[in-house]
């Protein structure tokens, strides 16, 4: 397949933030792409500049599936990005069926959750926050007992923005905020993890891998949410304000936290990393499969620096996928220090220095 071809994609949660982004960022380069959409939102489907779209079932539904099989089939799909990290899943699980080009972890990578993360991540002797399983009401005050710090954070095993997660600051705290998800059928007990709270900086990890091989990576700093003020967390799953860090320890700790979890990586992989109380980067999360939703915003903000259009991860990325061009090692730190994202509803996206340069981009 040569670089001047019409290449068909299909994109899965295509109305969702990182859905938007990654057709946004596919759009400002000079390939032929058409792109499908998909969403089980049809409002939502009106966001991202497709050249045909459709409205399908969440991926829980039965239908869902077959629905994307028919899409590609009809459409003559020459490549599949399932956007959020739900519907990556159910792509890998089922991926022998999917007659198109893919570029994802095998299933059980994607699948992990954060409990089992952590545990391989321990074993392996990675710096890992402090955590405990709860199974039921009655374990819960000896479990929060079982750390140092009054605060700790009770999260989800699995799911994105922060899902149920809060920050509490004793035990009651603990037990309230379990039980009313338990309660409202949302959660069971076994759902929940307690884990130390962290005070550090926030900082975002993402990496490209082909086979095996390293492709590039950079790293971020959040330092604002959206609506924060009115989330229990404080988190509320992308951020507002974020800024391009260069270290080359959260760079080392990150890749070594990706092989440990996966010997031959393969597709995109986004770390969480948080600072522990001297700063020390901390490993929270990893999930394969998967773009933060700001990952293609960055290949738009090198497009506008003028920097090496491989950069444009998503494009990247796709290309990759196709077969169009062989990867080679970007290297690490792919983009320039202390170069700032803001982003908010209604307010566009811009390119921010602090020495005042400011560039709008979308």
């Amino acid at each position: 397949m040569s670089e001047n071809n019409h290449y068909k994609i299909l994109v899965t949660g295509a109305g969702g933030i990182g859905g938007v982004n990654f057709v946004s960022a596919l759009r400002i380069t000079n390939s032929n792409y058409n792109i499908i959409g998909t969403d089980f939102n049809r409002f939502y489907l009106e966001f991202p500049q497709l050249d045909s779209k459709y409205n399908t079932p969440r991926h829980s539904e039965p239908k869902f599936l077959q629905i994307i099989k028919n899409i590609i089939e009809k459409n003559k799909i020459q490549f599949l990005h399932p956007s959020p990290h739900s519907e990556a899943s159910i792509i890998a699980k089922n991926i022998e069926q999917i007659k198109t080009s893919t570029y994802l972890p095998n299933y059980s990578i994607i699948i992990r959750d954060k409990l089992e993360t952590q545990k391989i991540l321990e074993k392996e002797s990675m710096p890992v926050a402090k955590t405990e399983i709860v199974s039921s009401l009655d374990e819960i005050k000896s479990k929060k007992e079982r750390f140092t710090d009054n605060k700790v954070w009770v999260r989800m095993k699995s799911g994105a923005g922060g899902k149920l997660s809060l920050l509490c600051k004793n035990e009651i705290e603990v037990e309230n905020w379990i039980e009313l998800w338990v309660n409202r059928g949302i959660a069971e007990y076994s759902d929940f993890i307690i884990q130390e709270y962290l005070p550090g900086r926030n900082i975002a990890h993402d990496s490209l891998w082909f086979k095996g091989k390293f492709i590039a990576s950079y790293a971020r700093e959040r330092l604002e949410y959206p609506f924060k003020h009115i989330s229990p967390s404080g988190i509320t799953g992308t951020p507002t304000v974020s800024r391009i860090i260069i270290s080359e320890q959260v760079n080392e700790i990150s890749n070594k936290a990706i092989l440990a979890i996966d010997p031959k990586p393969h597709g995109s992989y986004a770390v969480d990393l948080k600072g522990d109380k001297n700063n020390n980067p901390i490993v929270t999360e990893i999930d394969s499969g998967k773009f933060h939703t700001t990952t293609p915003v960055w290949g738009i903000v090198s497009d506008k620096l003028k920097l090496d259009s491989k950069k444009n991860l998503a494009d990247y990325y796709c290309k990759i996928g196709m077969g169009v061009i062989k990867p080679e090692n970007l290297g690490s730190n792919i983009y320039p220090e202390n170069l700032y994202l803001l982003r908010h509803i209604d307010t566009g996206t811009w390119i921010w220095k602090e020495d005042g340069y400011k560039v709008k981009i979308l």
